[in-house]
């Protein structure tokens, strides 16, 4: 009797280890996607062979994701598949319980501990397990900050108390088999990239820009200049209620600017009704031009910013010009920006070298030509294609005057011009080709320059 007993426990619990052995329970969480900055609850399903009664699990952490909260689920949310309707994932509410606490560890990690319910029945204490089947054990909150790219959620530790259905006691270590959980995504953002809409936009058509942009300089009379940081800009106009409300950002978020494109002369502008929202992940900063730069093999050499760039300028001012100019006693060749609406109104020296204006460039006429880009999108190949801008400086201060710098011909009336072509041949107006132009002035003193027609 006492033989067969005995064997009668030893299958019994060899029966129970092959159960436990080859018992399959999943934690599931469906892939997802989450936008940065946006928070979601996310449901979490366990699928399992056996049943249990507590349960702890940790996520490792994920760049730029924030676990906020661990939940019950709502009697709505529950999904019930269990096989056994005496013991439910959750009877009446009262099967599941994830108790207050501290959920993030020190690495980051996130930790969730559900704990068995108790009930009585005459006075007589009983444990509620987790039934066999599959159903939501939890819900996560999760938020994703504003640089958040997608991410995997992965279980680093999944073990609980394991359960004999006839009898709600612990007799083993339940555990999950799966570790990779799911795979969360970051949707790009909706809209046309701002290099599409510089190069091919279409007048009087309304844009969404889709990559983040930086603030690289403003006007209070309500311009926002701003780049993409690859090399293409925009001006962004805005009414004062919208100016106030985003003159303090420095960056503008992917997939919220949205205004309506003006095309005149190619000097695009998108003027705006509604306040982008703050943020994104992208520099740039204010191009340095020197209009005097006299090194051939410089990338300045030849003025030729991007329309909207916002650059820092250098020259001469020429009060009878209203312009700034550059002088190079090098090659001869003088560039010259026209100069138009200031912020400052400022009172500048004639004849005197400013350094690093913050201005905007932009062109008198559309390009009659472009080789590259998109037709009249970009500057022309033609070597006189500096004469096409005009610069709006954004603030002028006497500190930016370069003091002992004297451009004597600045105030010279000028007597005559004569260009003169490679055969030596003279005219009062331009040869097709090289010109050199001989300025005489009243004083007798005269000035070669170099250019190209």
């Amino acid at each position: 009797m006492k033989k067969t007993l005995f064997k009668s426990l030893l299958l019994g619990f060899a029966a129970l280890t092959a159960l436990n052995a080859s018992a399959e329970n999943k934690l599931i969480i469906e892939d997802f996607a989450l936008a940065p900055g946006e928070t979601k609850e996310i449901p979490v399903y366990i699928q399992n062979d056996q049943v249990f009664n507590s349960f702890q699990f940790e996520i490792a952490p994920i760049q730029g994701l924030s676990f906020d909260y661990a939940c019950e689920p709502t009697d709505a949310e529950l999904i019930q598949v269990s096989v056994d309707d005496h013991w439910p994932h959750k009877s009446n509410g009262s099967a599941i319980s994830v108790p207050p606490q501290d959920n993030t560890l020190e690495d980051g990690t996130y930790r969730v501990v559900l704990t068995h319910m108790t009930t009585y029945s005459n006075s007589n204490k009983y444990i509620v397990p987790f039934g066999i089947g599959e159903g939501i054990i939890c819900v996560l909150g999760v938020t994703a900050d504003e640089n958040f790219t997608g991410g995997k959620i992965v279980c680093t530790y999944a073990k609980g108390d394991y359960s004999d259905p006839a009898k709600p006691e612990w007799v083993g270590q339940f555990e999950i088999s799966n570790q990779e959980v799911c795979n969360i995504t970051a949707p790009a953002a909706a809209g046309t990239p701002l290099k599409e809409i510089v190069e091919t936009g279409v007048d009087g058509t309304e844009y969404t820009v889709k990559e983040d942009l930086a603030i690289v300089a403003k006007s209070d009379v309500g311009y926002l200049f701003v780049s993409d940081g690859a090399g293409n800009w925009m001006k962004v106009k805005a009414d004062e209620t919208v100016y106030t409300t985003m003159k303090d950002y420095t960056s503008i978020k992917g997939g919220t600017l949205i205004g309506v494109l003006s095309d005149a002369n190619c000097n695009q502008t998108l003027t705006i009704t509604k306040a982008a929202e703050q943020g994104g992940n992208v520099t740039a900063s204010a191009v340095a031009w020197d209009l005097a730069q006299s090194d051939p093999t410089s990338a300045q050499y030849k003025f030729a910013p991007k329309v909207n760039e916002v650059i820092l300028l250098t020259g001469f001012w020429f009060a009878n010009e209203n312009a700034f100019r550059g002088y190079s006693d090098q090659s001869g060749q003088s560039a010259t920006a026209n100069f138009d609406w200031c912020d400052t109104e400022p009172t500048m020296q004639n004849g005197v070298l400013y350094k690093d204006i913050q201005s905007v460039a932009q062109l008198k006429k559309a390009w009659d030509a472009a080789t590259t880009g998109a037709p009249a999108k970009v500057a022309a190949d033609d070597p006189l294609s500096f004469q096409n801008y005009v610069v709006y400086p954004l603030a002028i201060s006497e500190s930016q005057v370069i003091t002992g710098v004297d451009n004597l011909n600045a105030s010279k009336d000028v007597v005559s011009v004569q260009y003169v072509n490679a055969a030596g041949m003279v005219s009062t107006t331009p040869f097709k080709g090289v010109n050199m132009v001989v300025t005489r002035y009243a004083d007798g003193s005269q000035v070669t320059t170099k250019v190209v027609k």
